[in-house]
C-alpha cells in the first residue's frame, strides 16, 4: 500500500501490477484439480466469482498435465490495474477514489465533473472569511484554480484552505479550470463548461 510523504504528496509502492504474482497454496489446490489447463490470476479490486472484465485479468500461469503450475507467467497486455495493484493509498473521499479509478482507466474522465459538484474540495484563501477564488499559473503558463479533495493535501504554506462545495463554485472560477489535486500524482482539469453541462444533465 502506498503513502505520502512529508509533504502528503503521494508515494506508491512499487505496483503489485509490474510484478509476477505470488503462487500460493490456494492457486496450487486450483491447479491440483484443473490439470492441463491455464490459472488466471484476477486484479484483487475484482471478485473472482464475479463478473470479471477481461482488463482486469492480470494474466495466467500453464498447468501441466499433474497438475502442477509451471513458473512462467503470462502476462495480459490489456490489464488495466486497479488502484488498489498500484499500490495507492485508501482514498479519503469518493471524488479520491474517482481519480483513482480514472488515472487506472477504470473510469471514464466524463465521470469527473459531476462527481465534482457535489464534492467537498479546499481552496486557497487568504482569510477564513474569503468568498472569492484565486488562480495560479500552471507549469504551461495557464491559469488554474487548485482544488483539493482533503485538506491535509493542501500546500502548508497557504494562509488558509477554505472548504467549498464543488457546485457552488461554478460561477467564481471566472472561465479557469479547476486542478484537482494538482501537486498529487493522481490530479485532473475540470473545466467550468464541464461543470454546468453536468449540473444540466441532473
Amino acid at each position: 500500500m502506498g503513502q505520502r510523504d512529508d509533504s502528503h504528496r503521494l508515494v506508491p509502492e512499487q505496483a503489485a501490477a509490474v510484478r509476477k504474482p505470488e503462487i500460493t497454496a490456494e492457486m496450487r489446490a486450483n491447479a491440483k484439480a484443473n490439470p492441463g489447463s491455464w490459472l488466471y490470476v484476477i486484479d484483487e479490486a475484482f471478485d473472482p466469482n464475479g463478473n470479471v472484465p477481461s482488463w482486469a485479468v492480470v494474466g495466467a500461469y500453464p498447468v501441466n498435465d499433474r497438475g502442477e503450475i509451471v513458473d512462467d507467467f503470462h502476462f495480459n497486455n490489456h490489464y488495466r490495474p486497479s488502484p488498489q495493484a498500484l499500490g495507492f493509498p485508501a482514498p479519503s473521499s469518493e471524488l479520491e477514489y474517482l481519480l483513482q479509478l480514472v488515472y487506472a482507466r477504470h473510469r471514464p474522465e466524463e465521470d469527473l465533473a459531476p462527481a465534482v459538484l457535489d464534492a467537498e474540495l479546499y481552496v486557497f484563501a487568504y482569510t477564513p472569511s474569503q468568498r472569492t477564488l484565486v488562480g495560479f499559473h500552471d507549469l504551461d503558463g495557464n491559469v488554474v484554480v487548485p482544488a483539493y479533495t482533503a485538506k491535509s493535501l493542501a500546500p502548508r504554506d497557504w494562509p488558509h484552505a477554505r472548504k467549498v462545495r464543488g457546485g457552488d463554485i461554478i460561477e467564481l472560477l471566472g472561465g479557469c479550470p479547476l486542478a484537482l489535486n494538482p501537486d498529487d500524482v493522481i490530479t485532473a482539469l475540470v473545466t467550468p463548461e464541464e461543470l454546468r453541462r453536468a449540473a444540466r444533465w441532473r
